[in-house]
């Protein structure tokens, strides 16, 4: 039974990344097609990490049978898998920084997730993966952490459209 969870948390990990990795890239293309580059850049940047970490995983996953879950047997603790980007928080004009802010929420989000994973399994290699992956996404936020802390805060007027909306009359 025990290595049955196991495979049940590779199964949400590998949903985990892959989810974000998607999200990620949708969210880069949205902001490309505004011509919104450092922001787009960014996302991209993000979106080959998950796909990193998917790789990682499936690398773990390689002698486990994992179970072919639907989407309603995922048991994320909110909607959609924790390190996926919402679409209400992307602006098209948002700056580089807002941009690295809404991935730092999200990397703290999967690494609560799989702390609260590690402290609640029974088993004890599962405890050891998911503690794993708690401490390599808290890198991921302190990483973020030191890059925000590094950039110049854009002006006041950052999302300023001066460009009125073109309507018909």
């Amino acid at each position: 039974m025990l290595h049955n969870e196991l495979a049940l948390f590779l199964a949400h990990s590998l949903a985990l990344e892959s989810e974000a990795r998607e999200r990620y890239l949708e969210l880069s293309e949205s902001l490309a097609a505004h011509h919104n580059g450092d922001a787009a850049a960014f996302f991209q940047r993000m979106a080959r990490e998950a796909e990193q970490h998917m790789e990682e995983v499936a690398e773990l996953a390689a002698d486990q049978a994992l179970p072919q879950l639907q989407p309603w047997d995922y048991t994320w603790p909110g909607p959609e898998a924790p390190e996926s980007a919402s679409y209400e928080a992307l602006h098209y004009r948002m700056s580089l920084g807002e941009a690295m802010h809404l991935a730092l929420g999200k990397e703290r989000d999967a690494a609560a997730y799989y702390r609260q994973a590690a402290n609640a399994s029974l088993d004890a290699e599962t405890r050891r993966v998911a503690a794993g992956f708690a401490a390599e996404e808290e890198r991921h936020a302190a990483a973020l952490e030191a890059m925000i802390a590094e950039l110049d805060e854009p002006g006041e007027h950052h999302r300023l459209d001066e460009d009125d909306p073109h309507l018909p009359a």
